[in-house]
């Protein structure tokens, strides 16, 4: 998983023009957006601060993004260079999903030319529930993406053993963290310990680091009969184990889809 996911840190979410919502009314489920109305500030943020989304308004008039004189020479229109410098392959926002926000006077060929430009696109006025909507959904690709970009790295991009281990783990996961509950419930600590153990190895092998952390604490709970604290650890071990398993379906269909290396 990347550095950011492993810390917990905020899904950071560029806005970029006047979008016609306050962010501040967004639901902030881990997110941490920015907000920038200015050309110039637009192109600092995307070539020195690395986002996980950007959501671009495409209104040249109005109050959208302000488009300096000299942008207004370009062929090709403004939306391009901004575009341009989001993917430059040498760029930190280059792999990042741009969502293009239009105006529906802008009519189906105009849409669809974004099609190819964009990740995604939103059509005006746009509501609140929309952008939380569609933020969330990028939001889960993103997590499912940073799960199997470990798997990959652990098998050397070998994508169908990444899809077996992925489906051992689907497979194995629920099952274990129900039984080390049971275990706990019925203060079978030493038959929790060994769900724990096998748990363990496994996560650690595969190098997931955020249910390894809580399961290695388990465990030394358990080894050192520390059971005040058992439940603490359960409890995140589990949480951590729900995070992973809820992008299932994502994580095997993007894996399926892959070219086999």
């Amino acid at each position: 998983m990347s550095l950011k996911h492993q810390q917990h840190e905020r899904f950071r979410v560029l806005m970029a023009g006047d979008i016609g919502i306050d962010h501040r009314a967004l639901k902030h489920h881990g997110r941490n957006i920015t907000v920038a109305n200015q050309c110039n500030n637009v192109l600092t943020l995307v070539e020195t601060t690395p986002f996980d989304l950007i959501i671009l308004e495409l209104t040249v008039n109005g109050s959208g993004v302000t488009v300096p004189d000299r942008l207004r020479h370009f062929r090709h229109p403004w939306q391009s260079e901004f575009l341009a410098r989001i993917k430059d392959p040498l760029g930190i926002n280059n792999k990042t999903p741009v969502i293009a926000v239009i105006n529906p006077t802008e009519g189906s060929q105009r849409e669809r030319h974004y099609s190819m430009e964009f990740d995604d696109s939103l059509i005006r006025p746009i509501t609140e529930e929309q952008l939380n909507k569609i933020i969330a959904l990028w939001q889960t690709k993103a997590s499912a993406s940073d799960y199997i970009q470990i798997l990959l790295s652990k098998t050397k991009n070998n994508q169908r053993l990444a899809l077996t281990i992925f489906e051992k783990l689907f497979e194995e996961l629920p099952l274990q963290i129900n039984g080390i509950k049971d275990a706990l419930k019925n203060k079978h600590y030493d038959a929790a310990k060994e769900i724990t153990h096998k748990l363990n190895g496994s996560v650690s092998f595969c190098g997931l680091l955020e249910i390894q952390q809580p399961a290695s604490a388990l465990e030394s709970c358990l080894l050192n009969n520390d059971y005040a604290a058992v439940n603490q650890h359960f409890l995140m071990l589990r949480q951590c184990i729900l995070n992973l398993t809820r992008h299932q379906k994502l994580i095997l269909a993007n894996l399926e889809q892959l070219p086999t290396l």
